[in-house]
């Protein structure tokens, strides 16, 4: 059951990031490097996306400067269009001497459920409470809990949908919060106050979000930074696996 489970998430997950960044789903298997123009919405921002689920790589590019990352991406390793000093930080200078302020991000893990989620107990003490919108709006000017809440002030960050809070008596102890991920996929991002890190909360927020997800008929997902060590151990305490790894360019504004 567990492995129909991961199968199942999975290929949720390859179709949905295929459609998002406009190839076939499976150009992830290619073994090579695929480039692709970047597909037009709301959500896609970005100038330069490159993927990999391990066995190939896709590079979404912006229509304008698709013909220069065909010329200039890596030519041995496809994973290498993923290395900031390989492809993204060349097309940001490319970007500067265009008369355009691009930025990059190192490349992220991504992580799913290895098995159909199941919520960890709740210590004793502590109590589960769903938040929605309007608990985040109170909550998010605490400035405690942005990785689970959004960086952005309310009600300008799209994208939230719901979270869980973990409370001791009316002290917030952690925080999970459920983020559209595109086509049916759901970001989860996770809090600890610092007064309760080392309790082994984490996990246990995390869980129960990934299950309230997964009843919702979504599949969770879980990003971290490949140095963010703590983070990483968590998606494993958690149930989480990686399966893709991602990095991007995207506009800046104007300063």
């Amino acid at each position: 059951m567990s492995s129909f489970y991961y199968s199942e998430a999975l290929e949720v997950f390859r179709k949905t990031r295929a459609e998002y960044v406009g190839c076939a789903p499976g150009d992830f298997d290619s073994h090579d490097l695929v480039i692709v123009p970047r597909p037009e919405g709301p959500t896609r921002k970005y100038v330069a996306m490159a993927m990999t689920l391990g066995t190939g790589t896709v590079l979404s590019v912006r229509d304008d400067y698709i013909a220069w990352c065909r010329a200039n991406a890596p030519k041995d390793k496809h994973y290498r269009a993923l290395f900031p000093n390989a492809l993204l930080q060349p097309l940001a200078e490319e970007g500067t001497s265009r008369g355009e302020s691009i930025g990059w991000r190192a490349p992220n893990l991504c992580f799913i459920p290895s098995q159909e989620p199941v919520a960890l107990p709740i210590p004793g003490g502590f109590r589960a409470v769903q938040m929605d919108a309007a608990w985040r709006a109170q909550v998010w000017p605490t400035g405690e809990f942005h990785n689970a809440l959004g960086e952005l002030e309310p009600p300008e960050e799209e994208g939230f949908q719901y979270g869980l809070a973990i409370m001791d008596g009316d002290r917030i102890a952690a925080v999970a919060g459920a983020w559209d991920d595109f086509g049916g996929v759901s970001e989860i991002g996770v809090d600890v106050a610092r007064d309760y890190r080392g309790r082994g909360l984490a996990p246990v927020v995390v869980t129960g979000l990934a299950r309230l997800i997964a009843d919702a008929g979504n599949v969770p997902t879980y990003y971290c930074a490949p140095t963010n060590i703590r983070s990483h151990r968590n998606a494993i305490a958690s149930g989480f696996t990686p399966v893709a790894s991602s990095a991007r360019a995207t506009p800046q504004p104007e300063s």
